[in-house]
């Protein structure tokens, strides 16, 4: 994976939620997603690429709705599977869709999940977390509102600008990671030269899962920097400390 960090940082300020597209991905296109999502699966979390334009629905009356794709990638995880690494894998398999020039979206409820998984062949001991559409945009990026990193390190503008080069790539980078609703339910630390991402939210049930988004963009924009690193996460999964090595 490290050989794709610096190409996934640069989507990073790129990637928005895109819910209106030109068209789905080309066969040639499909089958290179699909060696990505084999290569980001693990034993306790898999990516499912299908193809039923059906299983959108909109948020609300005709709100929000998905269209002019029928492709979809499902998040698929084992139930004892923490919700962060559903999160990190599952960015970076967006950032890739993004860096091959497709637009993605974040959906953990507006789909119908009864019919995805209808189509995917599900283990007992495994859940449909979240899904995406794929396919080619038909909307123009548009960046939502993000905290500032004031708010969300607590430290002042003195302090922030005394950090290393690497460490303000990396909090820069996961201040502009997405979160369900935008909701940001993150605290960043700095302690000496680790970074603690800290959940502070349950945010309707993805708390965990968007801090282990965060977690990624953490990683990426460290790596920019030229720093990497491990991860310690604690048992409650409430918070994870990256560590350089």
């Amino acid at each position: 994976m490290k050989e794709c960090m610096e190409r996934w940082y640069l989507f990073t300020g790129q990637r928005c939620s895109i819910r209106k597209y030109q068209s789905s991905p080309s066969s040639r296109d499909i089958f290179e997603l699909l060696r990505i999502a084999e290569q980001l699966s693990t034993d306790e979390f898999r990516i499912v690429i299908k193809k039923n334009k059906s299983v959108f629905v909109p948020i609300f009356l005709n709100y929000g709705k998905v269209s002019g794709t029928g492709l979809y990638a499902a998040f698929v995880a084992k139930k004892c599977t923490p919700d962060y690494i559903i999160g990190y894998l599952g960015e970076a398999f967006v950032l890739e869709c993004c860096a091959m020039g497709f637009g993605t979206c974040w959906l953990g409820g507006s789909f119908k999940k009864g019919l995805v998984q209808s189509e995917i062949e599900l283990h007992y001991d495994e859940y449909i977390s979240c899904i995406t559409p794929i396919g080619i945009p038909n909307e123009r990026y548009i960046g939502r509102p993000r905290k500032s990193l004031d708010k969300l390190t607590g430290l002042t503008q003195e302090q922030l600008q005394s950090l290393p080069e690497w460490q303000v790539f990396a909090l820069d980078c996961a201040r502009l990671a997405p979160s369900a609703l935008n909701c940001q339910p993150w605290r960043f630390m700095i302690d000496g030269d680790n970074i603690t991402v800290e959940c502070i939210s349950n945010n309707y049930g993805f708390g965990k899962l968007d801090c282990g988004i965060a977690m990624l963009h953490i990683e990426l924009g460290a790596a920019h920097g030229g720093v990497f690193g491990e991860w310690t996460v604690s048992d409650d999964a409430q918070t994870a400390v990256f560590m350089p090595k």
